[in-house]
């Protein structure tokens, strides 16, 4: 019965999921992975390779359209996090009810929940976290030497998922090259072969590198210079192969790289929100409970390996609060809330060791519907009424709101009414102007479906890109090859001497001139950012 908890899980939860998968295509950085997954190549920094590899061929297979297969993919793989968090926690003798408890409490939090409905990284990175974790402990109890390796190769490969797990591999990492039971040179070949599996690990970034030198698939650093330079030669640092792999990595999308300088406030604000994160919006108040519960009994446990998985915890966080913030900082958190469920199903065992009884099931239940309630509730409340003197809340990344208290994108279809909108209204051979987020959607248009492979997209990247619409109008005549702004319109609009309206049938207006725009100086103008 214990061996089939897993597939039952993965079973559920991938129908939970799936109920609310984004039936297609979607906009901005969803609609990027779309393509990635289709077509290959380089996605924003950090790049992402392990997703782009995965979602090739998991995109391969089966039928259905190829945006609603990648949006499947996310579900899949969270599903499959959940039942090898599922498996892991009874490897470790937590009771079956207190590992549902973990489990649940952590695929019911809102962010892991709604990125598993649309073409995400996360919960790729996160389904091979699960198993790096789980080689890991076996590594340190065992000591041996295929197991040290498996784990140094899957905390290698999950930096491939997302960097955002970098503290937590460090601390896992560090402690397992500490602790090899060899010493002289039977130890160092030990370290030598475990930072090679590690290295190994991180060979899907390999692939960037071919992807930007071959022209393979999207590639968003052509779309970098595109940007930047849209006129004039590339920076020459810009062209070195090693430069743009490293500011792929490390360049946090700022052409010049910006340093990280966090200020009191910065802090304050982070700190806030996620101490509003885990206790109220994500986990809820009664799964924090339960957590901190499990550490007070079980530190000294040395099956539990509770000073590890709490190193790996405090480095996540901090990380997360000095390099992140915003929309993203929840999705940075990703992996200190992994590690609290594990917490939460320690605690819950704890309690439930406390209180035998026929009747115990059913109160760790109604607890978990009643703290999920809670959670939910609360991000809803704060979309009005922010939290505490910070004023937290709950962001989405990709600019959406969730106003339900289930998470669902079954019925979000503007992305694809939008691009079949355009593919009929917008003129012929015209140099359409677009934000990030129609960007990408009308270009899976172009690069998977090869439809209207006759417009010119640009990026906004205002106000550079008014060297591009200067060289458009004088190479083409408007007549014939206008210039359109889907957006932002209130950036172009000083520029437009007559032109004329579109609306689409998302509501969304487009403006078309036939007529050169007013550009001005566009020589002298400062460096622009992508998205």
């Amino acid at each position: 019965m214990r061996a089939g908890l897993p597939v039952a899980v993965f079973v559920l939860a991938l129908s939970v999921y799936v109920a609310g998968m984004a039936p297609g295509l979607l906009w901005g950085d969803s609609a990027e992975m779309q393509i990635l997954a289709a077509i290959g190549g380089v996605a924003h920094p950090t790049g992402y390779p392990l997703f782009t590899l995965v979602g090739r061929l998991f995109t391969a297979f089966g039928g259905g359209d190829l945006a609603w297969r990648a949006n499947l993919l996310s579900a899949t793989f969270a599903a499959g996090t959940l039942a090898l968090l599922m498996a892991f926690l009874l490897s470790r003798g937590v009771r079956p009810l207190a590992a549902a408890a973990g489990v649940a409490v952590w695929g019911l939090s809102f962010t892991f929940w709604a990125t598993a409905q649309r073409a995400e990284v996360y919960s790729l990175a996160t389904f091979v976290a699960v198993g790096a974790l789980w080689c890991t402990l076996l590594a340190l109890e065992r000591g041996a030497r295929g197991m040290r390796l498996a784990a140094g190769f899957l905390l290698g490969l999950t930096l491939a998922g997302h960097m955002a797990f970098a503290p937590w591999v460090a601390v896992a990492g560090l402690v397992l090259a500490w602790r090899v039971p060899r010493v002289g040179v039977a130890w160092l070949g030990d370290e030598v072969l475990l930072l090679l599996a590690f290295v190994a690990g991180l060979s899907p970034y390999v692939y960037l590198v071919w992807a930007d030198q071959t022209g393979h698939g999207l590639n968003y650093l052509k779309l970098v210079e595109l940007v930047n330079w849209p006129v004039t030669p590339v920076a020459p640092e810009f062209l070195d192969a090693r430069a743009r792999f490293v500011w792929l990595i490390t360049g946090r999308n700022e052409l010049p790289p910006v340093p990280i300088q966090p200020t009191l406030r910065s802090l304050g604000k982070n700190t806030s929100d996620a101490v509003f994160l885990f206790a109220v919006f994500e986990l809820g108040p009664l799964a924090l409970a339960a957590a901190w519960f499990s550490l007070r009994r079980h530190w000294r446990d040395a099956r539990a390996h509770m000073p590890l998985l709490l190193a790996m915890f405090v480095a996540s966080v901090l990380f997360s609060l000095v390099t992140s913030g915003y929309k993203i900082l929840s999705v940075f958190l990703i992996p200190s809330y992994l590690l609290c469920a594990v917490f939460v199903a320690l605690g819950v065992q704890e309690w439930v060791a406390r209180h035998p009884g026929r009747r115990v099931a059913a109160v760790v239940a109604l607890l978990l519907v009643a703290n999920t309630l809670l959670a939910h509730s609360a991000r809803l409340v704060s979309h009005e009424h922010p939290f505490g003197p910070f004023r937290s809340q709950v962001f989405e990344e990709d600019d959406r709101v969730e106003h339900a208290l289930i998470p669902s994108m079954a019925h979000e279809d503007e992305a694809r009414r939008f691009v079949e909108s355009a593919v009929q209204a917008l003129p012929d051979s015209a140099f359409v102007i677009c934000e990030w987020r129609e960007f990408m959607a009308l270009l899976y248009v172009q690069r998977v479906e090869h439809r209207r492979t006759d417009l010119a997209l640009h990026p906004s990247g205002y106000p550079r890109l008014l060297q591009s619409v200067e060289r458009w109008q004088h190479t083409y005549d408007l007549r014939q090859h206008p210039v359109v702004a889907v957006s932002p319109l209130a950036s172009m609009a000083p520029h437009l001497v007559q032109a004329d309206t579109l609306t689409l049938a998302t509501g969304q207006r487009v403006v078309v001139t036939h007529t050169a725009l007013s550009i001005g100086d566009a020589a002298t103008l400062p460096p622009t950012r992508l998205h």
